[in-house]
């Protein structure tokens, strides 16, 4: 049995077309019950949430809940999975529910919006879910074995520092955490536990579905941990694992019945000495919105990027072509979006491919029998706005 905290969310993702009730807690509590662990869950939410998990309840026998209520269902809204959602009701205007006071052997604590609570357990696996003002486990409950999993700027937030020694001191110090898990995207993740710091490597996968992929690992982690008793090290390896499987299928597994792993390490590298080179047009506002998220989110990974339209903006027509062509030239990839076939952003995709360049490109609605002259050359084409995003990070 693990007992499971946090949010049941309803998701609008424009980059799948699609509307699901799941949020961290839900989704938590779901892949430890597809891999029949019992689960007694604590969430918050209106009367269609209450459908919702009573309707999952005939669905695992293992599966209990207690639903506080609360006025909203609370949506997350996303462009695509690496943009920032747009929160509904906005953040100011989410009222709370009355705090839960949980008491449990193994516990797996996710952050919320509408509700706070106590803690006291054995086990404990943390993740606050947010880098804005996250509280501080110590705050908020008790364990006698705690795990923070967290990322890079979570980790930075609650410990007030950038520097990594600050952070370790910091979570082992004054949290009296066990071990600590920071994750960084497709770099995968750091154990550290004592003295010790363990690369968890992430697994390149086919598709990319991000959102809840953090969830997964953190859940998939706690029933490693919790309920097959593996050591902290190989329930995160396996965590990483599992996490493979859901980008990829959407598929709730334990890895340790696997035999044949399906996905392949990515070596990580020095991304800040990489750069991606940013074709695309710019002319319509909708136009000009993508770009500058796209621009943001490879940005976030650490990566440079070469955009014509931020780093060169509008000129002389001749200039601004010779400054795409040192763009170009200087770039280890090219990130085409080909929707509406802009003439610029083909020639910039044909100059790539005549200099022996990967290419990348996205689309949404273009006639395939246009594309066929990529096919000749290093190109590989997505419909899928972040996996061809998260491909781009992989092959440079």
């Amino acid at each position: 049995m693990i007992t499971v905290i946090g949010g049941t969310y309803r998701e609008v993702d424009y980059d799948d077309i699609s509307i699901e009730i799941f949020g961290s807690g839900f989704r938590g509590a779901k892949f430890l019950l597809e891999n029949k662990c019992s689960v007694d869950f604590y969430t918050s939410g209106n009367n269609e949430t209450l459908r919702f998990l009573t309707e999952n309840q005939k669905v695992y026998k293992g599966f209990s809940f207690k639903c506080e209520y609360h006025e909203e269902l609370i949506t997350f809204k996303y462009s695509f999975a690496l943009d920032e959602p747009v929160i509904f009701p906005g953040l100011t205007n989410i009222s709370k529910t009355r705090e839960f006071d949980i008491q449990a052997e193994n516990v797996l604590a996710f952050g919320m919006l509408e509700s706070d609570y106590k803690i006291n357990g054995d086990k404990v696996v943390y993740d606050p879910q947010t880098a804005v003002k996250p509280k501080r486990f110590s705050g908020i409950g008790n364990a006698k074995e705690l795990v923070y999993i967290v990322n890079l700027i979570e980790a930075q937030s609650l410990a007030s520092s950038v520097d990594i020694e600050d952070i370790k001191k910091y979570f082992f110090d004054e949290e009296k955490a066990k071990a600590i898990i920071i994750k960084n995207g497709p770099q995968g993740a750091t154990l550290y536990l004592g003295n010790s710091n363990v690369r968890i490597p992430a697994y390149v996968t086919k598709n990319v579905n991000k959102i809840g992929s953090g969830d997964i690992f953190t859940s998939s982690f706690c029933y490693y941990w919790m309920v097959e008793g593996f050591s902290i090290e190989d329930s995160a390896i396996n965590a990483s694992k599992s996490t493979a499987y859901f980008c990829d299928k959407k598929v709730y597994v334990s890895s340790s019945r696997i035999t044949d792993f399906a996905y392949e390490e990515f070596k990580t590298t020095e991304l800040a000495a990489k750069q991606i080179y940013l074709a695309s047009p710019f002319f319509s506002i909708s136009e000009l919105i993508l770009i500058d998220k796209v621009r943001s989110a490879f940005l976030g990974f650490g990566v440079k990027v070469f955009s014509p339209f931020h780093d060169i903006g509008l000129g002389d027509d001749i200039e601004i072509a010779k400054k795409d062509i040192e763009g170009l030239n200087n770039s280890e990839i090219v990130f085409c979006v080909l929707d509406n076939l802009d003439s610029g952003t083909l020639i910039e995709a044909g100059y790539a491919l005549a200099n022996k360049k990967k290419v990348i490109g996205y689309h949404r609605t273009c006639d395939e029998n246009k594309l066929l002259m990529f096919n000749g050359g290093n190109t590989t084409i997505f419909k899928h706005l972040t996996t061809a995003m998260y491909q781009t990070i992989w092959n440079l």
